[in-house]
């Protein structure tokens, strides 16, 4: 989730009011010939949409339609407003995954047709991120992570691990994130044997809370410790304010994401890109964003729909890499020629295979505030971390509750 992550990534609420305001410019229709027909299609992509709207008219000749790519970025009502009109989107090209389930749960998507893709051919977190209740209802497109920023003007030894990182910090200038987000603090909870939400065969169990379990109140441990004994983060520390300080060379470590690369390459910030140190001796698991396509349910070219993003997803990967650095989600395009001579890119893709999907389902859209607040009141000395934990899992089962009784 980027700040082209985060902010778009997970928070679809602040969509929800307004009217199809586009954000970009939108392709005008034109005159057709008798015989063409017409494939509407949206995307949330906004720098890519003109190479959407390239790929779209290639496309399009071959297969008789006139593809019309538009910049918009509605809420579920919105989109439930939108399939009725005259102009209404056959699919969505390009939206952040976290805002899937709330599309599907409102009977706005398609279940993808089992020709469309092979799960095998993609990254395994971007197909995990199409997959609620055990069915398909996106296909991958792209995919981002966040990974560890090194000044390389401060720091001449990267450590391997975060037991080695601390240490290391305190000597050459120090580590800052956004550590009250789960979108940050998800390795070391998964380092330590806790978890989101129960996954297992394409299903999660959103009953199944893990953030209270004796491993995650070790992980909300060392983060407590890296505040109260380090003063690494606090609350005031903000994803804005960490990326800020280390492109001014204020601190040796950021964890951040692709969409941070060219601001601190216009600054002339001295910087290397890689993996993500382990934690507890265990792989550190990051979020790993996806950028999907499904079809709307009433579209009435939901085959041509399909088949377009089929087309973008295995011969457009490259154009949207060059467009937007949008990294393919399709295996065998992470090693196309436009990537594999980029070293800060490749070290994304060695973090996305450690990554995993945030859950596709609605209930996960409560956790952001539940977390942050809870880690917050720890960092303050008001809960320890395992009320902390305690309390982030008791809250979130009972928003759980209050959205399953909405259904």
């Amino acid at each position: 989730m980027k700040n082209r992550g985060i902010a778009s990534l997970f928070l679809i609420g602040a969509l929800t009011t307004g009217l199809f305001v586009g954000c970009g410019s939108a392709t005008k229709a034109t005159s057709t010939k008798s015989d063409e027909k017409i494939l509407n299609i949206w995307t949330n992509m906004e720098v890519e949409t003109d190479a959407l709207q390239k790929l779209g008219d290639v496309w399009g000749k071959d297969h008789g339609y006139k593809v019309n790519v538009k910049h918009q970025s509605p809420s579920v009502q919105q989109m439930a407003q939108a399939v009725n009109s005259k102009d209404a989107p056959d699919a969505v090209v390009g939206i952040p995954n976290d805002q899937l389930a709330d599309y599907m749960n409102a009977g706005l998507t398609q279940e993808v047709p089992k020709d469309i893709y092979q799960d095998a051919d993609f990254s395994p977190a971007a197909v995990q991120a199409c997959y609620s209740e055990g069915k398909r209802y996106a296909l991958p497109i792209a995919v981002e992570t966040i990974s560890l920023f090194v000044n390389t003007d401060l720091v001449k030894e990267i450590p391997s691990s975060w037991e080695e990182l601390v240490k290391s910090a305190k000597t050459v200038g120090g580590v800052q994130f956004d550590a009250s987000s789960i979108y940050y603090d998800l390795g070391f909870v998964r380092a330590c044997g806790g978890y989101i939400f129960k996954y297992n065969n394409g299903k999660y169990d959103v009953k199944d809370i893990g953030l209270d379990k004796e491993g995650a109140v070790r992980a909300y441990s060392f983060i407590n410790s890296l505040h109260k004994d380090y003063g690494y983060v606090s609350q005031d520390i903000t994803a804005d304010i960490a990326r800020s300080n280390f492109q001014n060379g204020k601190t040796a470590y950021y964890i951040g994401g692709p969409w941070d690369v060219d601001g601190f390459k216009s600054a002339g910030r001295n910087f290397k890109v890689v993996e993500m140190p382990t934690f507890n001796g265990q792989a550190f698991t990051t979020p790993v964003g996806t950028q999907v396509g499904f079809v709307l349910s009433k579209s009435k070219n939901a085959d041509a729909a399909w088949r377009f993003i089929q087309y973008v997803a295995n011969d457009g990967a490259q154009d949207l890499y060059k467009a937007g650095n949008r990294i393919p989600a399709k295996l065998s395009e992470q090693a196309g020629d436009a990537l594999k001579n980029n070293e800060t890119t490749n070290a994304f893709i060695a973090q996305i295979k450690h990554g995993e999907a945030l859950p596709t389902v609605s209930e996960m859209g409560q956790l952001w505030d539940i977390h942050s607040n809870n880690v917050k009141s720890m960092w303050a000395g008001t809960l320890s971390p395992k009320e902390a934990a305690e309390n982030i899992t008791a809250q979130l089962k009972e928003a759980s509750k209050l959205i399953d009784s909405g259904k």
